[in-house]
């Protein structure tokens, strides 16, 4: 059983965001975090590193500023890798690179422009995956790999369309997990509607049949083996969208995320099988914050997301699950 103990770290660094993508660096022992919407949803493009007590600012050359933009940490070749994101109305397609000390763009052409898409790196394969996104119209449900140089689309069938879900990858058990999420769907409601009347005749209601379109919060729980997606629960964290996930050496652990009336603060494990519910003490209830696991130290690290307020807090919580015998 994981022991999950939250421990708020320095308020000093990054300005407070939402939106916001962090991986950690293996060979360099760094979180690093790009990009985000800020107060009054104003893009940043800043590039910043956590190593366990200190931020650091780097260099603003490279990617535009944007949010809903997804990174991944490519070990094989040391590099962090960027897809997309939204600047305003506007979705990108771009991929990016870095290396520790600057940015380059490597790709032109690869998945379609979109934010809201998720990321992990398939250690055995050597490849980033992406799944998912939207492109403030339409929702995505394809999945594409990058090897560094080129991106390939792969399984034109599993989870469907999303954005907003959480993604890492399990390397003891060689699956990608994919986690909650939204779309929209269009529903039939019953409505009154009211009907003026004139100088001779009253007016009145009638009950009319209208369609409307409405969010739809997704709790559905998938991996992918690098071939196919399998379902593998509909039970365990509420549906939500903006969850953050990490992978910790055994488990994946999620926390925060939101829907329509409700931005949650609960964390909860995944051990392959089931979906277990820890402790609430620890950040304030948000969506949209930065999430990556410090396998050196053995820490989920957190900063920021949106919830009553903007945050700019760093959270960290030890997380190091025992390994079960499976039964």
């Amino acid at each position: 059983m994981a022991q999950l103990l939250w421990t708020q770290k320095q308020d000093i660094g990054p300005p407070a965001r939402s939106n916001v993508a962090m991986v950690f660096d293996l060979a360099r022992k760094r979180g690093v975090l790009f990009g985000g919407a800020g107060n009054g949803n104003a893009l940043v493009n800043d590039t910043w590193e956590w190593d366990g007590e200190n931020w650091t600012q780097y260099e603003d050359i490279g990617p535009s500023p944007r949010s809903r933009h997804a990174m991944a940490y490519d070990a094989k070749r040391d590099r962090v890798v960027l897809f997309g994101g939204s600047a305003g109305n506007q979705q990108l397609a771009d991929t990016w690179e870095w290396d520790g000390q600057s940015w380059t763009q490597v790709s032109d052409t690869g998945p379609s422009a979109r934010g809201g898409h998720a990321l992990a790196y398939d250690s055995l394969r050597g490849r980033v995956v992406l799944f998912g996104g939207d492109n403030g119209s339409n929702f995505f449900g394809d999945t594409w790999s990058f090897d560094g140089t080129t991106w390939t689309q792969e399984a034109d069938s599993g989870p469907q369309q999303r954005s907003g879900h959480g993604m890492d990858y399990d390397s003891a058990r060689d699956r990608i997990v994919l986690v909650e999420g939204m779309n929209q769907a269009t529903v039939q409601v019953q409505v009154q509607v009211w009907h003026s009347g004139s100088w001779f005749q009253q007016g009145y209601y009638t009950t009319e049949t209208q369609q409307q379109v409405k969010s739809q919060y997704l709790n559905d729980t998938w991996e992918y083996d690098g071939t196919v997606w399998t379902r593998v629960a509909d039970t365990g964290p509420e549906p939500r969208t903006g969850c953050g996930l990490v992978y910790g050496g055994t488990t994946m652990l999620l926390y925060g995320g939101k829907d329509d009336t409700t931005f949650f603060k609960n964390t909860w494990e995944w051990d392959g099988r089931h979906w277990t519910q820890r402790q609430d003490i620890g950040p304030g209830a948000r969506a949209f914050a930065a999430m990556a696991y410090d396998s050196g130290r053995q820490r989920a690290v957190l900063f920021g997301g949106a919830g009553p307020s903007l945050y700019g807090d760093t959270w960290e919580q030890f997380f190091r699950a025992e390994v079960k015998n499976p039964s």
